[in-house]
């Protein structure tokens, strides 16, 4: 959520998932820098029902994880969802629980699909102008399922 709350995209959200479910411990994290753009852009998302927060336990059996990470992987396993979900060692315990996992690159494909993007080539280097670190790997593997070349 942070990633596309800096490139002001978290209205693609609700435009691809019929459902966007926030655990109160990840709007938390997301949420501990108040004043930050990132911050007001995903208070803003609450606000308009884009992101819906939710109350879950975390996981308890899994100590190598943040609470937030925990706590959005018993959500999409309580609801049969995906997860949205950038740190590695969430998406490697989610889809070994059997999770669909899609990162912030997965959903900049979608929304390119979707034809709500352009180009998400552009997007991937202000990202990481902004810090992202993002594997050549994954950012190689996001430009040819989207159809561009390697930014």
């Amino acid at each position: 959520m942070i990633s596309l709350g800096r490139l002001d995209l978290l209205a693609l959200l609700p435009a691809l998932f019929a459902q966007v479910q926030v655990p109160q411990q990840v709007l938390d994290e997301c949420l501990e820098k108040p004043g930050n753009l990132d911050t007001d852009r995903i208070q803003a998302a609450v606000q308009r029902g884009w992101l819906e927060v939710c109350d879950v336990s975390p996981l308890a059996d899994i100590s190598d994880l943040g609470l937030g990470e925990r706590a959005a992987i018993a959500r999409a396993l309580e609801i049969g969802a995906g997860l949205l979900a950038d740190d590695q060692g969430a998406r490697q315990l989610a889809r070994s629980r059997g999770l669909v996992v899609v990162g912030t690159l997965g959903v900049l494909v979608k929304a390119k699909y979707s034809g709500r993007l352009a180009l998400i080539a552009p997007l991937i280097e202000q990202l990481r102008n902004t810090g992202q670190r993002l594997s050549h790997a994954a950012v190689a593997d996001a430009l040819a399922a989207a159809g561009e070349g390697l930014a």
